[in-house]
């Protein structure tokens, strides 16, 4: 395909069977004489085994049910391994090929049994369907334990792509070729036992035509009531188990219309029933953690010393759906909420900065976007940006898949119930037929969708669908494509961008967070202006959206830029295009899946085509306020190179001002030069005696040199100019519980507090903290807990609880909240392993505490003090 492309490749298809028909035709006269003058091919069927209440079409009936499941374990064994191996176009291939492997293996198992004219019975066909219902049942309970061979495969083979298609074919046979191998066996012996009821050879060819036919039309059934139904309602866990049932139920049907039932046939049949009906709803054998974690992607965090199940339960599964497209959840832990489908992190608190950022950037550089088209709801972060712009009059958002909209509840952190905004309306439906059958017109269109490594993704990536998107924009509209920096080669990146190159005039490429890029498309290339932001920039909504992106004033977006129009189109020179017919993307990205290096390459190739720091395009009028803000917001992202961009340039335009001087400073603090940052910042403070800001970053640059006294003296006097200044308040808290003044730490943290009016959790596991080491327990505990209160994940509040409860005794409160933190994580601190076994020692518990033990040291093994503790 990648090579031929749709076209050639369906008419190459196409050429092989006519050619395959003339070969028929020139044989079938020789294959008829054969057939008239030599014995029948196919085993008789036993005429004790056919009473005479058995009908063909009883059987044919039978056999489209059997139909039936077959497409019922395929659809749901897909979904199930889609998840664990990814869904890539390949892993879809390799479970696809699988199953016709399975049954061609059984199609030859079948001719190798009865070759010798074994007689084929009703008994055959009956304990076909038992082998079926037993076998997939043995595969999905062994599924519990199939991931856990996949993170090992990668390793082994350096994550390649040849490894990963590897763990990709290992799992899939596993999984399906069993139960494809006994499915290949039925069939040739159902045609038989249908020949043999039939009137005679002659009418061979019509029985085969029937029982194809039924074999069809029970597959077409099974997949509509499977995919649409089933799966969506059930889950496709429950739903291989449920086939497997009826399997077990054919077997009993069939084998009770025969003459030499036997008791021992009937009680297996029964028994697996009862077992396929336990497996299927128990949750037992459907770990949900597992159910929603891809092992080919996640398998191998923690450097491989945690098992596949120890990793994917550090997160709690808070919603988990199947459904008409995919599979979704949401999982939670320590201030970390994430959006799953099929197993891959689509969204989550980690990706905020971009997440925000997509929709607030073109919605900044448009002059008024009034309808806006979202491309996919994910989180509905992007969404939700979007809608804080009080002028968009109706947002439009594509998503191709309802269950997304059921896990919206459980994101409401990030999405901020966007869903009750009258203005917005979801349509379900794929964007590109929304796109090619639509004719309204938008202001601005976000296309958002999911990594084009997964299949059918990549063309939301192609020419014909960036042609779409370019007529369903109004006049001055803006087109933003998100691409990933990571995991993908720089020639794939710079396919998208010389695909979506020609459509519009003006094309220019932004950053969010370091591994996520934009590309901002204009039909009407004007110079680029902040006006719009600053006029909405009293909107307290919006002014928090954009303190999440570390922008402090509305030219701080500058920072964020990354290539101008000419560079984009140097970058793209040269590059196929990504095309309808010829979807290059989705065979090229999943081949560079795993590989850790790419993110760096493409900075690197991104990186020798970058000019100055200011966006191009950006009106001359802005160039001062955009270098100023620019550099910090260069500066909160630690991001020095940028930063050293974008003071440059402000020192070639301006004379030396207080806020350059702290922006050098604090430059230099990153690049550990101190001396030098202490004397610009002198230097500030000279330009600007009242500068809170100078004098906090005096105070960081005076404590790292060892001037504890004169750093808290400057504390002291920022304190009285600006008693609720939250930088000095912090300072003061920090070197007080340095020098162990916990008392006047508690005060400054008490004050933080109620500066900051609804404190974070952690800020009251700090409070605790600090309770703790003034002996107060009491006092410690209630803050712990206050802080449990508004986020139950909490990590710092949970082991201070764990902690504080071992060393009062209260040994069963302890085990439940260290266990917690164990299981949640694992690699935070050894020393928690030692409490968790401290505390089971003293409850009597000595094997447990010995297992934790165990699995400190297999995820710590280089620590020494563990070691020791395990060994006494």
């Amino acid at each position: 395909l990648p090579a031929c492309g749709l076209r050639l490749t369906v008419a190459i298809a196409a050429s092989i069977n006519v050619i395959a028909g003339l070969i028929a035709s020139q044989i079938r006269d020789e294959a008829d004489r054969r057939e008239q003058t030599s014995e029948p091919a196919l085993p008789e069927m036993s005429a004790r085994e056919a009473p005479r209440q058995t009908s063909p079409r009883l059987l044919l009936l039978l056999f489209a049910v059997v139909g039936a499941t077959a497409f019922a374990y395929e659809i749901a064994w897909t979904r199930l391994l889609s998840v664990e191996i990814g869904s890539s176009t390949y892993a879809f291939t390799l479970i696809l090929s699988a199953f016709l492997a399975g049954t061609a293996l059984g199609g030859a198992a079948f001719q190798r049994v009865f070759r010798n004219q074994r007689p084929v019975t009703l008994a055959t066909f009956s304990l076909s369907q038992t082998w079926i219902g037993i076998t997939a049942l043995v595969s999905l309970i062994s599924f519990r334990w199939t991931p856990s061979l996949i993170p090992p495969l990668l390793r082994e083979t350096h994550h390649s792509f040849g490894g990963f298609l590897l763990a990709q074919a290992v799992a899939s046979t596993l999984a399906v070729v069993p139960v494809a191998v006994i499915f290949g066996f039925n069939f040739p012996a159902v045609l038989v036992l249908l020949d043999a009821l039939s009137s005679g050879h002659a009418g061979r060819p019509t029985v085969l035509g029937q029982a194809y036919a039924a074999n069809t039309l029970g597959a077409i059934a099974g997949s509509v009531l499977t995919g649409f139904i089933l799966v969506p309602r059930l889950g496709s866990f429950t739903v291989v188990a449920s086939a497997a049932a009826v399997n077990l139920l054919l077997a009993l049907l069939i084998g009770w219309s025969t003459v030499h039932q036997r008791i021992l046939a009937t009680a297996i049949n029964f028994t697996a029933l009862a077992l396929a009906a336990f497996v299927g709803f128990s949750p037992v054998f459907q770990d949900e953690s597992l159910l929603a974690f891809s092992a080919a992607l996640y398998g191998n965090d923690f450097d491989g010393r945690l098992s596949v199940k120890e990793v994917a339960a550090t997160n709690d599964v808070l919603f988990h759906a199947e459904g008409l497209n995919e599979s979704v959840a949401v999982v939670r832990s320590d201030d970390h909420v994430a959006l799953r489908i099929n197993g891959k992190v689509d969204a989550s608190t980690g990706d905020i900065r971009t997440q925000l950022l997509f929709g607030h950037l073109g919605a900044t550089f448009h002059p008024a976007p009034r309808r806006v088209l979202i491309v996919g709801f994910g989180s509905g972060m992007t969404v939700s940006a979007v809608a804080r712009y009080p002028d968009v009059e109706r947002i439009d958002c594509v998503e191709i898949e309802p269950a997304v909209l059921r896990a919206a509840p459980y994101l409401d952190s990030l999405n901020r119930g966007v869903l009750s905004d009258p203005r917005v309306h979801v349509i379900f439906d794929d964007a590109r037929n929304f796109l090619l059958t639509s004719s309204d017109k938008y202001d601005l269109i976000i296309s958002e969708p999911s990594n084009p490594w997964m299949a059918g993704v990549a063309t939301l990536f192609t020419d014909e669908f960036y042609d779409a998107a370019r007529r369903r924009l109004a006049p001055g509209g803006i087109f933003i494509q998100w691409v990933q920096a990571y995991s993908l080669a720089p020639a794939d990146l710079r396919m998208v961008a010389a695909t979506l190159a020609p459509h519009f005039p003006e094309l220019t490429l932004w950053r969010a967070d370091e591994s996520d890029l934009f590309l901002l498309a204009r039909t009407n290339p004007v110079p680029l202006r902040f006006d719009r932001l600053r006029s909405l920039w009293h909107n307290a909504a919006l002014r928090q959206d954009f303190a999440s992106l570390e922008v402090q004033s509305p030219e701080g977006l500058a920072a964020y830029f990354l290539l101008d129009d000419a560079a984009v189109r140097t970058l793209a020179q040269g590059a196929p295009h990504n095309t309808d017919d010829r979807t290059l993307l989705e065979y090229h990205a999943p081949k560079t899946l795993l590989r850790p290096d790419l993110f760096a390459e493409n900075q690197i190739m991104i990186n020798q085509l970058r000019t100055g720091p200011l966006p191009g395009p950006l009106d001359k009028s802005e160039f001062t306020r955009a270098m100023e803000a620019g550099v910090r917001t260069a500066l909160d992202l630690n991001d020095p190179t940028n930063a050293q961009r974008f003071l440059s340039a402000l020192q070639t335009q301006q004379p030396e001002s207080a806020s350059a001087a702290v922006a050098q400073a604090r430059l230099d603090l990153l690049r550990g030069a101190l001396t030098d940052a202490k004397a610009s910042l002198e230097t500030a403070l000279t330009l600007d005696s009242d500068s809170p800001e100078a004098m906090h970053w005096l105070v960081i640059a005076r404590s790292r040199d060892g001037q504890a006294t004169e750093a808290r003296s400057l504390v002291d006097e920022i304190l009285k100019r600006h008693p609720d200044n939250l930088d000095a308040l912090t300072d003061q808290m920090e070197l007080a519980a340095e020098r162990k003044d916990f008392r006047l730490a508690l005060v400054a943290q008490m004050a933080r507090m109620k500066v900051l009016g609804d404190p974070p959790p952690f800020e009251y596991c700090r409070l605790g903290s600090i309770w703790i080491k003034m002996a107060n327990l009491v006092e410690a505990e209630l803050t712990f807990l206050r802080g449990t209160l508004k986020d139950p994940y909490s990590y710092a509040c949970s082991l201070g609880l764990g902690e504080l409860y071992r060393a009062s005794g209260r040994l069963a409160l302890a085990r439940q909240y260290l266990e917690k933190i164990i299981r949640e994580y694992p690699n935070a601190d050894p020393n928690n392993y030692k409490s968790l076994a401290d505390v089971y020692s003293s409850l009597g518990d000595v094997a447990s505490a010995k297992g934790i033990l165990r699995k400190g040291h297999r995820v710590f093994p280089d620590d020494v003090d563990l070691r020791k503790t395990s060994l006494h």
